[in-house]
Parts: C-alpha cells; structure tokens; sequence
C-alpha cells in the first residue's frame, strides 16, 4: 500500500547531471515542468480507461474528475483515524487518494481550514517520481470568509470595500462586498477580490465605519474543498467530496464531482 504521508520526493542535484551548466533555480523549474508533464499523461491514460457506469452500478465505488479527466479508484477502504473521525482511501496502481474527516457522523466537513483533523492527501509514484498533495495551511489568494468576527458600526453598503491586515496577517489585497444594518454594522460579507498571501485562520479589518468590523478567512484558493459524509449505514459509508490541493511548490490539482458509494469500514 502507498503511504500517503510521504512527502514529495527530493532528486539530488548529481541526479539532474543532463543540465550540468544550470542554476538550481532553472533545474526546479524543469523538474516542476516534467512532474506536470508527467501527471498530465497519467490523467489521459486514465481518462482511456475509464467507464461511464453510473457510481451506484459499482458497490463499492470511489470516483471523481481528476482535472477534468474522469478518475476511478480500483479498490478502497475505510478505517478510523487517530482523530476517532473516517480515513476514506482510494487506490489506483500509481496512485492513493485519501479523505479524513474530523468525525464520523453524517455532516460536511470543510478542507484547507486551521482544522486540519479534515485533510484530504494525493500520492502519486511511478518509475522513480514521486508526486504529494494536500490541504496543509498554505499562504494564497483566499478562498471563503468563515465569520464576521466583529461587526463594527457606522459602515455602509459597498460593492469594493478594502480591507487591512490584522494581528499576524501578513496577506493584502482582499476586497468585499459588505452589507450593514441600521447601526451600519457588517451583516454580511462576499469575495469581490481574493488578494494574495493569506492563510486559514488569518483576520482582515474592514476599512470605512469605524475602522473596527473584522472579518477571518477559512481557507485559501489551492487548498479548499469539502467531504460530505451522507450516510454510514450497515458498516458502509457513502458520500460526496470536492477539493483543491497543493504541493510545496504551489503547484495544485483538482478533484470535482466525487463520490464514494458504500465503502466498507475496516
């Protein structure tokens, strides 16, 4: 079995010996380069292989778009985490694919966010390459606001409101649209603009009012998504689940539409 916690693996410099005369830097420019390449063919082959079987015609099943390419576990399994939450697993030949959730009651469970009891993990290996993915807390262009902390007073209505660094914050450029009630307190808030350089957990001050309506973002554009557990019935766990993951490079894949349909639990 893949172990899913391995890490992207690190190629020595004297491995890269066809480019004796480059920098590092263009080296792991070419190495990121090849691994898409790389991931890339694994996606077509896939896609090549893949039916269009509806998920509840396979018991089990695992499923999902890999990228937009149609991508199918060949066994599965879950089991209970150190967390006392599910670890739903899908394997391929090269690949592992794993969900963790904080628990195992039905409900959602929300990725990339300063909870990470709910992970999510891609692994691939093949032919000496070896490629990781996962919903750590990365800094990036943030994805969702969790909560209006505080609502503030005197603000109104606005399409474009800027917003400032908080306490550790370090990201900039994040704008909203925010509504008010009568006392001109923030009532609602959306994304107009994601900026760059936040992380899960993070605070912004809305500007305008009284300086003081605070808003925390829940995760970050390469390391979002959400498993749904929607029932766990006779020992078989079915559900939904989408997700962004990065590696340390920044580099992100994709799962949509997925599904697992009566997973036995181990």
């Amino acid at each position: 079995m893949i172990n899913c916690k391995v890490k992207e693996k690190k190629l020595l410099l004297s491995e890269w010996n066809v480019f004796p005369k480059l920098t590092i830097t263009t080296i792991n420019l070419y190495k990121r380069l090849i691994m898409k390449r790389i991931l890339s063919l694994v996606l077509f082959a896939a896609a090549l292989a893949s039916c269009n079987q509806d998920i509840k015609e396979n018991n089990p099943a695992f499923q999902a778009k890999l990228n937009d390419v149609s991508w199918r576990a060949l066994d599965a399994n879950v089991t209970t985490g150190e967390n006392g939450g599910f670890v739903i697993s899908g394997f391929t030949t090269y690949e592992e694919l794993v969900l963790e959730t904080a628990s195992k009651n039905p409900g959602t469970y929300v990725l990339g966010t300063t909870n990470q009891n709910n992970f999510a993990s891609y692994y691939y290996a093949n032919d000496g390459i070896e490629l990781f993915y996962d919903t750590d807390i990365y800094l990036g262009p943030a994805y969702k606001i969790a909560a209006i902390v505080a609502v503030g007073a005197n603000y109104s209505n606005s399409t474009n409101a800027l917003t400032e660094p908080y306490g550790t914050t370090t990201g900039s450029g994040l704008k909203l649209a925010i509504e008010t009630n009568a006392a001109g307190g923030v009532t609602k808030v959306s994304i107009v603009s994601r900026g760059d350089g936040y992380k899960a957990g993070d605070q912004v001050t809305i500007v305008g009012g009284n300086n003081a309506a605070r808003v925390r973002i829940q995760n970050v554009q390469q390391s979002n998504g959400e498993i749904v557990i929607e029932s766990v019935e006779n020992n078989l766990v079915t559900g939904t689940f989408k997700l962004n993951a990065a590696d340390e490079n920044g580099e992100m894949v994709t799962f949509s539409e997925g599904n697992f349909y009566k997973i036995p639990v181990q």
